[in-house]
């Protein structure tokens, strides 16, 4: 979409329409705005795609449950948490579309995880099927998750919840947005990036090896396991993230 030089990057973001209520109005969107975009919710609606691609200079995919664990060639285990069909057919198709037209792409949470999965990635469906994970930080019962998205509607502080050591690669596009090589984010997650698709790079995990955040420089993508939208409160840096992102997506626009 072009109207002009000057124009902010408009980035759809595809999100969750279950159990969030007016959060998945305000959490996402509020990073990408301050970052400089102009944040729109995607409808979920396959035979309009085609346009929306076409009206978006990045895609954001925003976290959420469970992703369907036939679509990275695996059966539903014991531990999958609820799922939701309707998006993840929806989120699938949107990802390798964005990709197939250079379009930059942010994912937070579930959205490493689909990103990953649609570009031909895999997952591990609990982290406690890892040994080496089984003390990973998590939320599994989204008991702190609903402290912290209360609080970030009300612009609180954020109340006390999981978190962890990160180390990033130096080099990455992650560090380039940070300028650090170490970190701390939230940990809600009780899925986790398996084998990392084609052409993607792993660019931090935690200290137990819990790939953290995955990238690919050309065609812009970014994702990482942590609550992205909201971590930027605690540490200002992961705005920068965003910013990095918002600039992915200018250069896009540009271009068409």
């Amino acid at each position: 979409m072009k109207d002009g030089p000057g124009r902010k990057p408009v980035i759809g973001v595809s999100t969750s329409f279950l159990d969030f209520g007016d959060y998945l109005g305000v959490g996402y969107h509020k990073p990408v705005s301050l970052a400089g975009g102009v944040p729109v919710i995607l409808p979920r609606v396959p035979e309009a795609l085609d346009d929306l691609l076409a009206l978006c200079d990045g895609i954001m995919i925003a976290a959420g449950h469970d992703l369907d664990p036939t679509y990275y060639g695996q059966t539903p285990g014991p531990h999958l948490h609820k799922t939701d069909p309707g998006r993840d057919r929806f989120e699938v198709d949107l990802v390798r579309r964005a990709s197939a037209l250079g379009l930059p792409l942010l994912g937070s949470c579930r959205g490493i995880q689909v990103i990953n999965v649609a570009l031909g990635g895999t997952l591990v469906q609990d982290l406690g099927l890892v040994p080496a994970w089984t003390a990973h930080p998590s939320d599994p019962s989204w008991a702190c998750w609903a402290q912290v998205q209360d609080a970030a509607m009300h612009d609180d502080p954020l109340p006390e919840h999981p978190r962890h050591a990160l180390r990033v690669e130096h080099g990455s596009l992650l560090h380039q947005a940070l300028a650090t090589t170490a970190a701390t984010v939230d940990s809600f997650h009780h899925q986790a990036c398996d084998t990392v698709a084609p052409g993607l790079r792993v660019s931090a995990r935690a200290p137990d090896g819990v790939v953290e955040a995955i990238e690919r420089a050309d065609p812009f993508v970014l994702a990482l396991q942590c609550e992205l939208h909201e971590e930027w409160r605690v540490d200002r840096r992961f705005l920068r993230v965003f910013e990095l992102f918002v600039r992915a997506s200018a250069r896009r626009a540009a271009l068409v």
